[in-house]
């Protein structure tokens, strides 16, 4: 069977011009987006304390509090930071050369649980305590499964 083409109904070109709409001199103001709560630990006095100690790789002043990176514990990742409970003091030179050196990322359990031990007996009650507990119990679990 044999079909007809398709008529239109409405010609292809508009009848009239099409025009711009002016633009608006008010700018419309935005309202800022919520930022969305991080459950995660924090604690500008703990991250303090942490700067004060030794660098954790060469025994200088650390200037930096180091997150645990590349572990594979789910802690860190793009656009996230690990707990401020899984810090350890660095300077900047060894900071930047744990990033870059899986060798020394590997190392960052040990340190970190040396740091924790510290930091229980310098904060013996409340948040900071709870949490260096919480992070102890975290990597004291991920050492045993590994």
């Amino acid at each position: 069977m044999k079909r007809t083409a398709l008529k239109r109904k409405t010609a292809l070109t508009a009848r009239q011009p099409m025009h711009r709409k002016a633009r608006s001199s008010r700018r419309r103001e935005s309202q800022p987006k919520p930022r969305k709560q991080d459950a995660r630990f924090r604690s500008p006095a703990y991250l303090r304390w942490v700067r004060s100690m030794p660098c954790c790789v060469c025994l200088q002043d650390a200037t930096d509090a180091h997150h645990v990176i590349g572990l594979g514990w789910g802690l860190s990742g793009m656009g996230m930071t690990a707990p401020d409970s899984f810090v350890m003091p660095a300077c900047r030179e060894c900071h930047g050369d744990i990033h870059r050196d899986p060798e020394l990322q590997q190392h960052q359990p040990d340190w970190l649980l040396q740091i924790i031990g510290y930091g229980l007996r310098q904060f013996p009650a409340g948040e900071i305590h709870a949490a260096l507990l919480e992070a102890r119990a975290f990597i004291e679990e991920k050492e045993r499964a590994a």
